[in-house]
């Protein structure tokens, strides 16, 4: 009897928290003086078919200041960058100091994602991106000093 109460308890458990997610952004953030032509090349995806400002897709967010990203969680009246689409990255300009938002997902899918970043011709893979990037709560800043 107890080992059927243990299993439907187990069971219970994992359905529960099977739809739970949790919102893992990636943010670059310029420090320079000068703006940044940055190319974000993405891992199998065809992006030439652009939809704003949902979850997954490719808004590229801005606040022209350098702000952690509880302000992009807050402010629902966004600015979008302008970029450059080809047919597995994008080219943005990120102004001086200010803070992009690149890629707005769940449970840690933006390195799934992104194979690899171009700052100015200096070329990052996702791991190196990964390790440079400060971790603030879930969500992942890389900043271009």
């Amino acid at each position: 009897m107890n080992a059927i109460f243990k299993g439907i308890l187990s069971a219970a458990f994992v359905i529960v928290f099977l739809g739970c997610s949790i919102p893992t952004d990636f943010y670059i953030q310029n420090l320079t003086e000068t703006k940044k032509i940055v190319k974000v090349s993405y891992r199998n995806r065809n992006i030439t078919q652009l939809s704003e400002d949902s979850f997954g897709t490719y808004s590229f967010n801005y606040e022209n200041a350098i702000v952690n990203p509880k302000t992009f969680k807050k402010n629902k009246n966004l600015k979008s960058l302008e970029k450059k689409v080809d047919s597995s990255a994008m080219t943005i300009e990120i102004p001086p100091h200010s803070t992009v938002r690149i890629e707005k997902t769940h449970n840690y899918m933006w390195d799934w994602n992104i194979l690899g970043v171009e700052i100015d011709n200096q070329k990052y893979n996702i791991g190196e991106i990964k390790d440079k990037s400060e971790k603030i709560k879930d969500d992942y800043i890389f900043k271009i000093e």
